[in-house]
């Protein structure tokens, strides 16, 4: 598993040349840049609904068993 410190590591090389980039671009007259106190979200729990399962399967249009049915598109 990749380390938060390793994950910082390469996003910043990967917003540096992205911003890199923006100063080649031809027409674009404004500087780019932000800096963040923390580059990682921190971590919310959230709390469960316990009829949220019930919903679902009430407002579904298809189900099965304990599954909804879905049509597979190809893009």
């Amino acid at each position: 598993m990749i380390s938060e410190e390793e994950i910082t590591k390469q996003v910043k090389a990967i917003m540096n040349n992205f911003i890199k980039a923006l100063d080649k671009a031809e027409g674009v007259k404004e500087e780019f840049g932000s800096e963040r106190k923390y580059s990682m979200r921190t971590k919310i729990k959230k709390n469960k609904d316990p009829d949220f399962r019930k919903r679902m399967f009430k407002n579904a249009p298809k189900k099965r068993d304990d599954f909804l049915v879905m049509e597979k598109k190809n893009w």
